[in-house]
């Protein structure tokens, strides 16, 4: 609703002044554009749906990144708003494979909550359920070191690989059993059995 305020606002004619022809492309001043985007991101915090798609609608990608270097996916994502979700991901670019300053993807947020319709999401879309931070942290690793038995399970059946490492030398078996994560634990020492 806000965003419409502000859409309308920023393409509306000023007062007295000639309106523009219908296809005069609409050229916004940087302050009317961070704007927009500070409420895009708020939008994904809060999973409004609608106030996305009227940002989408306007021409504003989906990839932009805020200065912690999240996007609209990962927010959206953390905070568990399963129609934002999908909201972004029918748009170009949204950027599945993109780090924050966390070294964090939407995919990794997910798994770290234990979201797995959404993580279920992201993998439909492309998100590599094997992709590595910097420091060799995999979406299997987070699920692990949180106990997340069902997203650990959902991983694993993903093609997520049980025996990767980090660059500390953990693997998700090993941050289990620090975490004393039994049940997770069953589950990889499972998956190790069959690999």
């Amino acid at each position: 609703m806000f965003a419409s305020l502000i859409l309308s606002t920023a393409l509306a004619a000023p007062p007295g002044a000639p309106a523009p022809p219908p296809a005069a492309p609409v050229v916004l001043d940087d302050a009317t554009r961070a704007k927009l985007k500070e409420v895009a991101f708020r939008a994904a915090r809060e999973g409004d749906a609608k106030t996305l798609k009227e940002y989408f609608a306007a021409g504003f990608a989906a990839d932009e990144a805020n200065s912690r270097s999240d996007t609209l996916l990962i927010l959206a994502t953390y905070y568990g708003h399963a129609d934002a979700v999908e909201v972004i991901l029918k748009q170009p670019k949204v950027g599945l494979g993109h780090r924050n300053k966390m070294g964090f993807t939407a995919l990794d947020g997910a798994a770290f909550k234990g979201t797995v319709p959404l993580a279920k999401l992201l993998v439909a879309a492309g998100a590599d359920v094997n992709g590595a931070s910097d420091a060799g942290k995999t979406p299997l690793m987070l699920a692990a070191l949180t106990g997340r038995t069902e997203m650990v399970e959902y991983l694993l059946g993903a093609g997520a690989k049980p025996g990767a490492a980090d660059t500390a030398g953990n693997t998700p078996l090993s941050l289990a059993r620090t975490q004393g994560a039994k049940e997770v634990v069953k589950l990889l020492e499972g998956a190790g059995k069959k690999n």
